[in-house]
């Protein structure tokens, strides 16, 4: 009879031991798919993933006796959006990558016909911390430059990538900035950033790109008193500046069909960045180390003046963007970007020498294309 009830006590320990853990488990489980499914869903509605991608085509065709053009034109473009935004309480984080690149194809290029007409990528981060109604004080990174190479055919004969100018390439030039400064925030469709301690970081990994963008020299190149090359000069691969920035933003639907984009942003340095180039006597001769022969003595003389020439560092640079939804898809977009560096400099001779003014760009494209936003 001992033996049973002992027996029968063992049992029941077992059981409840058995029923206490199951229950523990279920209890466990129950918390943390309680926790995960209320804290993690809870936080994710701070986050918010917008973005868009798309494809954009642009077609023209100028008969021989029209005034306006030549031959057939294609574009091709593509662009990608994407967003990582997180919004608590006062704090306000903006994560943004930005990426377009496009060809054009004409019958009236010599040589190829295939050029690149659209090349870009920015990755930017901003952290604000909520002041009053519409300030925040607030951090900002950003990094933007190009996936490939681009071209100047401007002096080839046969206008293909063989024989025409290098002008950039992927981080040639690159633009970083790291800025400290205030937010101005009345609305979700424009915000102002301002920041008076902003370092803005140039790079050009090419050394003979350099020139191009005021990179500092080195070491400079000799020469033969035949006037022939025997050593490049070398540059550094970086430049930092310290000085002002502003942004202004703009993006919201002007009709419920027509969404109108644009960023104004400029910088201006605080200390002038001094960049040393060759006379522009030599740019005036075009006496490029192959046409030594012709005037040795002039060559030489021009080669052994170098000269320091201040640069601002002081950019601008408006980009605009308007977009006709015709269906859920299909859309019509124009987009336009003027650009003014005082830091960048023109190849000329088909030679990166550098001139002593400031490169303005600008581009435009109308294109009819497929959308899509999530």
């Amino acid at each position: 009879m001992k033996k049973k009830s002992i027996a029968l006590g063992l049992l029941s320990m077992l059981f409840v031991s058995a029923y206490a853990d199951e229950k523990d488990l279920v209890e466990t489980a129950t918390s943390i798919s309680t926790k995960s499914s209320g804290e993690i869903s809870k936080d994710s509605i701070y986050w918010k993933y917008p973005g868009s991608m798309g494809l954009n085509a642009n077609q023209a065709y100028f008969n021989e006796y029209c005034n306006e053009g030549e031959g057939l034109s294609l574009s091709l473009d593509a662009f990608l959006n994407l967003n990582a935004n997180y919004e608590k309480k006062r704090a306000k984080w903006d994560n943004a990558f930005s990426a377009k690149y496009g060809f054009l194809y004409s019958t009236a290029f010599n040589g190829e016909n295939i050029r690149k007409n659209m090349d870009e990528f920015i990755l930017s981060s901003k952290f604000g911390y909520k002041l009053s109604k519409y300030w925040y004080a607030s951090a900002l990174a950003s990094l933007e430059s190009q996936f490939t190479k681009g071209y100047s055919y401007e002096f080839s004969e046969t206008l293909n990538a063989d024989t025409a100018t290098v002008i950039s390439d992927f981080f040639a030039p690159a633009s970083i900035k790291l800025s400290l400064g205030a937010d101005f925030v009345p609305n979700k469709y424009i915000s102002m950033f301002v920041s008076p301690l902003t370092a803005r970081i140039s790079v050009c990994r090419v050394n003979e790109l350099a020139p191009s963008y005021s990179m500092e020299l080195k070491e400079a190149a000799t020469y033969a008193e035949d006037g022939s090359l025997l050593t490049d000069a070398l540059y550094k691969k970086s430049r930092a500046e310290l000085g002002a920035y502003i942004i202004l933003r703009s993006d919201f639907d002007i009709t419920k069909s027509l969404h109108f984009f644009s960023t104004l942003e400029g910088f201006y340095a605080y200390r002038k960045h001094v960049f040393q180039y060759r006379d522009e006597y030599v740019d005036w001769y075009g006496l490029a180390p192959e046409n030594a022969a012709l005037n040795p003595e002039a060559f030489t003389d021009a080669y052994d003046l170098s000269i320091e020439k201040p640069v601002h560092g002081w950019s601008i640079k408006w980009k605009m963007e308007l977009m006709l939804k015709v269906s859920k898809y299909l859309n019509i977009s124009f987009r336009m970007q003027h650009k003014y560096d005082n830091a960048e400099q023109k190849a000329i001779d088909g030679v990166n020498y550098g001139l002593k003014k400031a490169d303005l760009q600008f581009w435009e494209t109308t294109s009819l294309g497929v959308s899509y936003k999530f």
